[in-house]
């Protein structure tokens, strides 16, 4: 008796046939009483997200955020300014006659014209275009971060953050400019007048109802 002759064996298969038909019809018939309307290709929910204005460049917030800084050039010390200006030998000299180094040399610079220096032929076009004459606010700005005039400058310092030692090196160019340009007045803002107008006096009271006369 063979293997495929065996009765338990046929009621195995048979049995799998059966399960496996059972399940096929009922997907069939499932299909046909609800059939499927669209497929979701997306999960969750559709999120609008609205448009984001530009942002105000960092070299606009840095200029709001900086104090004026005339009057502390006025009142800084030309010794801070020689130790602040350490940092700038490593490529600038700044005595009358000294050849360039790596940078031009900084003798008279306050006042002269942008990139004007006739020993120094390395100005970058970035440092060119800024054009005019080095002014104390420009001159302020370029000492925060070179970048902010000169962004595609080849000076490689990252600047001077702290405001008081950008006016004592500044007050020490000035220094070392023969007749630089005087310092530009402030004017100083009128204060804010904070009284408020007397208030109109009281109208005075009405008159008292005369007596009444006595009866007669």
């Amino acid at each position: 008796m063979s293997f495929l002759d065996n009765r338990t064996f046929q009621a195995v298969v048979s049995a799998f046939w059966l399960a496996f038909l059972a399940v096929l019809g009922v997907n069939i018939i499932s299909e046909m009483i609800m059939p499927e309307e669209h497929v979701v290709e997306n999960f969750g929910y559709p999120v609008e997200v609205p448009e984001v204005a530009e942002v105000a460049s960092a070299d606009a917030g840095a200029a709001a955020q900086r104090p004026n800084i005339i009057p502390m050039i006025a009142v800084a010390s030309t010794d801070a300014g020689a130790a602040g200006f350490r940092k700038c030998t490593s490529c600038h000299a700044v005595t009358a006659d000294a050849k360039p180094m790596t940078g031009p040399n900084l003798h008279g610079l306050v006042g002269r014209a942008v990139a004007s220096e006739p020993n120094f032929g390395k100005y970058s076009d970035s440092l060119k275009a800024i054009g005019g004459n080095w002014t104390y606010l420009q001159l302020d700005d370029y000492l925060e971060n070179p970048k902010h005039l000169a962004p595609k400058g080849t000076m490689s310092f990252a600047g001077l953050k702290k405001h008081e030692e950008r006016a004592a090196v500044i007050k020490f160019l000035m220094e070392n400019t023969p007749n630089a340009p005087p310092l530009p007045e402030v004017v100083e803002e009128a204060p804010a007048d904070t009284m408020a107008e007397a208030p109109a006096e009281a109208a005075p009271a009405e008159a008292a109802p005369a007596e009444a006369a006595p009866a007669k």
